[in-house]
């Protein structure tokens, strides 16, 4: 379902957006098609960014996963504030969706707010110093500092917010200021283009999929692998190279694919077949090769055999050749209009779960300091009842876990629970985030290693948010580089 804002405001701001759009494309220089050709912030993503840090000296491993939890989840009953004032106002507005005062787990420290009683093992992980919660972030173009500034015709607003398509795809992107279908890459594509470097010699890129397509790992000279959950690569059938009757086979097509072709169409395919035959061929050796993973998780959840997966590519890196490498699970059914209660109680034991199991086998792996993992969702939800559900909202909770996290710790602040009130849009509870995508996206590529100027670069939005838009999100104790 998708929301529009269709006050005279929203019309005017639709309209000054429009105007400074064209504004901008009329400013680019255009010496081609694409957008590769225009300057500004499409040029810098149309291209492949050009690195101001030395990452070809970056020995030491690290891997960011990030979990996207589809159809905007209602982190606001997954984190409840335990504030009287504060739990009086959640009480207020959530009505009949409210999480019970008692049933929240406590941290062993006073942070203002408690866990869903569905969340033990992510609490022991808060409570161990392993994971944080970061408070109140969605798409953000600059600062929205209340309802007025919400509405004032001169801040600029990221489109189409509160429809899943978009927004999933702003986030992925890290970019609402421009059409996303202007841009082709996401931010996690942007960060796998630099850091490419760090691999060496490496012939696969850094970036894994194990939820098919999506917009955060394109990059522009990088392409995603798509991974698949349970065999990690198939290879094409009766072409195994790894058997004597099937080996001249498979050389045969390798062969037959390497052959000149006329049509441009014909040679992009060709190239593409040849790609993914020899990079299945390679990461299905890197995997066989692998020593198996015995620790324990639930083999029944669609996230753990996801996040399984990935602890065994990140124990083949060696074999791959890498110390930089970028992840993207995914987890659907968080869009809760209707049986909130009993839906959401069964997605946060999946997510409790699969993280917990990922955060044991990372640490059992011995890189529990080398891997950062993250959730992230299309929105948060309204603070308003929508039925026995809640509708689609703006703000929204997420986690960031590992071992180098400065864990234990809220970042950022929580908002206002009172439908109505400043941190309210619309007044019907979709709350206005403090803490961009950008922010938040940043720190994490920070820890990666990547340069303060090619963070601004990857994500350059980020320069509406001052010299200090790292303060709240010190997630890992320091700035970036």
């Amino acid at each position: 379902m998708m929301f529009k804002r269709h006050s005279r405001a929203a019309a005017s701001r639709a309209l000054l957006n429009r105007r400074r759009f064209l504004k901008t494309m009329a400013a680019a220089s255009v010496a081609g098609s694409g957008l590769g050709a225009v300057n500004g912030k499409l040029g810098l993503i149309g291209n492949a960014l050009a690195a101001t840090g030395d990452y070809v000296g970056l020995s030491d491993y690290k891997a960011l996963v990030c979990v996207f939890l589809y159809g905007g989840s209602d982190s606001f009953n997954m984190f409840v504030p335990t504030d009287d004032a504060l739990f009086q106002q959640y009480l207020a507005s959530r009505g009949s969706l409210s999480v019970a005062e008692g049933s929240l787990l406590l941290p062993t420290t006073d942070v203002g707010f408690g866990f869903n009683q569905f969340m033990p093992r992510t609490k022991a992980l808060f409570d161990a110093g392993q994971l944080a919660v970061v408070s109140n972030v969605g798409n953000l173009i600059e600062p929205v500092i209340n309802k007025s500034a919400y509405t004032d015709i001169e801040t600029a607003i990221p489109a189409d917010l509160f429809a899943h398509n978009h927004q999933q795809e702003q986030w992925q992107k890290g970019l609402s200021s421009l059409p996303s279908s202007l841009v082709n890459s996401g931010w996690g594509g942007r960060m796998a283009d630099l850091l490419q470097e760090a691999n060496g010699a490496a012939t696969l890129p850094p970036t894994f999929s194990l939820f098919g397509s999506n917009h955060w790992l394109p990059g522009s000279s990088t392409t995603p692998l798509s991974v698949n959950r349970i065999n990690g690569l198939e290879q094409i059938a009766f072409m195994n190279r790894q058997s004597a009757s099937q080996e001249a086979r498979a050389n045969a097509l390798s062969q037959i694919l390497s052959l000149p072709y006329s049509h441009i169409i014909e040679q992009q395919v060709a190239q593409d077949a040849l790609r993914s035959i020899n990079s299945a061929d390679q990461l299905i050796a890197a995997l066989d090769g692998a020593t198996e993973i015995t620790t324990p998780y639930d083999s029944s959840s669609r996230l753990g055999k996801q996040l399984r997966m990935v602890a065994r590519l990140m124990q083949s890196r060696q074999a791959l050749g890498m110390n930089r490498q970028i992840f993207f699970v995914g987890l659907g059914g968080w869009d809760t209009h209707d049986n909130q209660g009993v839906r959401l109680d069964s997605l946060l034991r999946e997510l409790d779960t699969s993280l917990a199991d990922f955060q044991n086998t990372v640490d059992a792996l011995g890189l529990s300091d080398s891997v950062t993992t993250f959730t992230a969702s299309d929105f948060g939800r309204t603070l308003s009842v929508n039925g026995d559900g809640s509708d689609h909202g703006w703000g929204g909770h997420y986690l960031v876990m590992g071992g180098a996290v400065d864990g234990g710790r809220l970042y950022g602040s929580l908002p206002s629970f009172v439908t109505g009130a400043d941190d309210d849009a619309d007044d019907k509870g979709r709350v206005i985030p403090r803490l961009s995508v950008n922010q938040m996206g940043a720190s994490l590529g920070g820890w990666l290693g990547l340069s303060e100027s090619d963070l601004q670069d990857i994500f350059p939005d980020l320069a509406n948010f001052g010299s200090g838009w790292q303060d709240p999100v010190r997630f890992f104790g320091s700035p970036p580089a």
